[in-house]
């Protein structure tokens, strides 16, 4: 988050609790992307809403060689339509 502008790395460090409360308690699967070019590395996308309506997206990286998955971004999207 260093290489964010302050007011970015604020806005994401308030989402960050949000982030990690639905990544333990998501009902939904996550969408997943895989690069055509690297299988092993898949890219798992979840998107929740704060209670106080602001809505945001989870990016965690898995590398399904060795099972290790890293938290890569919390951000905040767009309403849905």
């Amino acid at each position: 988050m260093k290489q964010k502008h302050p007011g970015d790395q604020l806005r994401r460090a308030k989402l960050f609790t949000c982030a990690i409360d639905l990544i333990r308690h998501s009902p939904h699967l996550a969408d997943t992307i895989y690069k055509h070019d690297n299988m092993n590395i898949g890219l798992h996308r979840f998107y929740g809403q704060t209670k106080d309506g602001l809505h945001f997206c989870v990016q965690i990286r898995e590398n399904k060689r060795t099972g290790r998955k890293d938290f890569v971004s919390v951000f905040s999207v767009p309403k849905s339509k």
